[in-house]
């Protein structure tokens, strides 16, 4: 048997957590995929699944051997792009993954990139918890983070401010916070994931202020969570990327933009490889194209956060 082939057969079924799922994607017969690792597992003398009737895990061999697997396959993968018709015309599969709130701005690069390279075929991943890329094969992602590890090369797009925001008739009724510590006493709507913002951090003139707040709704979307606050439920620290168009139509406000709030980098994260195919290239160029290089935060409709004008005024001269 081939053994690329039969690589090609063992990340699959690894990723997919399926032998019928994989068979169908690779449109080969379940029998011919078991097989085909089964001629893995007798090459390495190692099980690499455990299988029961409702699942197919990896055992620990298999994990090795997924992340060893999927870099030659990218080794193979390199070696045709650097010297094959691929260096000039983007096709094939391509996954992406991206944070589920991202995905309205992601659609419309991913959609001109389509129409631009028909031969180009994407299956985009939008979930909220940190993907593991090589397990998943995941070609090129966008993360919103604070700060990334080195597993992976991340190159900056854009600054997204937190901020807190709330409706006009919120406002009106419940008035306005003037201090961060304000906010224990206004009803709260928190984000959930990856993991609770409940605990909302504020900066000023050096003195950093800390509240913990005692939501009245949670979250896990954050458009979900937008629309509650458009209603006048709460006030809720969102990215600049959620909050934007509703701001800009005067649906939501800022509050407490005497303070600093914290600030996150959008990033086009990809796995490391020495060449780069035309498909992560075309994805890699048009997401800085629409979003930048990391050096502002597009979203915001006067083209800088409140937060920031705020600093800028309490700096001293």
């Amino acid at each position: 048997m081939d053994h690329e082939e039969n690589m090609k057969v063992f990340v699959q079924v690894a990723q997919l957590a399926s032998f019928a799922a994989a068979a169908r994607k690779l449109r080969i017969s379940t029998a011919s995929a078991s097989k085909r690792v089964a001629a893995l597992e007798a090459r390495v003398g190692a099980r690499l699944f455990d299988r029961t009737t409702r699942r197919v895990g990896l055992t620990e061999a298999g994990r090795v051997y997924l992340e060893r697997c999927v870099e030659c396959l990218h080794a193979i993968e390199d070696a045709d792009a650097s010297v094959g018709e691929l260096t000039k015309t983007p096709k094939g599969s391509l996954r992406m993954t991206a944070p589920i709130d991202f995905g309205e701005h992601l659609m419309p690069v991913l959609a001109d990139i389509m129409n631009a390279h028909p031969n180009l075929v994407v299956d985009v991943r939008l979930t909220n918890r940190v993907v593991d890329m090589v397990e998943e094969g995941i070609d090129v992602g966008v993360r919103v983070a604070g700060a990334l590890d080195g597993h992976f090369v991340a190159r900056p797009l854009a600054r997204t401010q937190l901020a807190m925001f709330a409706a006009p008739a919120y406002l009106e009724k419940h008035g306005r916070p003037e201090r961060p510590e304000d906010l224990e006493h206004h009803k709260n709507i928190v984000f959930t994931e990856p993991k609770p913002r409940d605990e909302l951090v504020f900066t000023r003139d050096g003195q950093q202020v800390r509240v913990k707040v005692h939501p009245t709704l949670t979250a896990n979307h954050a458009a979900a969570l937008q629309v509650a606050v458009q209603r006048g439920v709460g006030i809720a620290m969102m990215p600049s990327f959620v909050a934007a168009r509703d701001l800009a139509a005067g649906s939501i406000e800022a509050v407490l933009t005497d303070w600093k709030t914290p600030e996150l980098t959008v990033f086009v994260v990809y796995p490391h490889r020495r060449f780069l195919s035309p498909k992560v290239k075309v994805v890699i160029e048009a997401l800085r194209a629409a979003f930048g290089d990391g050096t502002h935060d597009p979203w915001w409709p006067a083209g800088e956060p409140p937060t920031q004008h705020a600093a800028k005024r309490g700096a001293a001269p």
